[in-house]
């Protein structure tokens, strides 16, 4: 039986190198917003190469309340690698992933966590920008309380395109739905 060591806590991480799969993330969440979904996008990304990304399709699709954009990367992103681990890969997303999503890069075995807003961003916004149907609702437990509560202990770098993120928030008000799609799409392998 092979016994891999366990990694030693990782730092709290503020600039990162992650600054073109934010970016992407970003167009992610305004095709969403377009279709009128929630204005969030997320991938994950391997060793330069983006294995899975997705913005979000919460509303309307099938009534998955897990459905959240990371939920989807990471179950798409094991399915192409054919393992429930994606050692080495890094969850990037728009938003601070919720308790749900970060404990998958857990379960995972990921290298960590990247991400633009923070959870206290969303609750602002939600609370100056009341909405029946763009709640931005949050489970008040950030990612960086998670990591430390899961083996392997996740590298997290937040606030990366922080400003761009945040802006994205606005995008829900009136969102006016369009005929695109905001599916999950799989390297190399079409709409998923």
């Amino acid at each position: 039986m092979l016994v891999l060591p366990i990694r030693k806590v990782r730092s709290i991480l503020k600039s990162s190198g992650f600054e073109n799969e934010v970016g992407r993330c970003i167009e992610l969440a305004e095709k969403a917003s377009r279709a009128g979904n929630y204005a969030l996008g997320a991938l994950v990304v391997l060793n330069g190469e983006i294995l899975a990304e997705s913005g979000s399709s919460l509303i309307g699709d099938n009534d998955d309340p897990s459905a959240h954009p990371e939920m989807i990367v990471v179950r798409h992103a094991a399915r192409r690698m054919k393992s429930r681990y994606l050692e080495g890969a890094y969850l990037v997303s728009t938003l601070e992933p919720c308790p749900m999503c970060t404990s998958v890069a857990i379960w995972a075995k990921m290298s960590g966590v990247v991400f633009g807003a923070t959870q206290m961003d969303a609750i602002q916004w939600a609370a100056e920008h009341p909405d029946d149907v763009f709640t931005w609702r949050q489970i008040e437990i950030p990612v960086r309380r998670v990591v430390t509560m899961g083996t392997p202990r996740l590298e997290v770098y937040e606030e990366v395109r922080r400003k761009e993120c945040k802006a994205l928030f606005s995008l829900n008000e009136n969102s006016a739905v369009d005929a695109e799609s905001s599916g999950c799409s799989v390297a190399g392998g079409g709409q998923g």
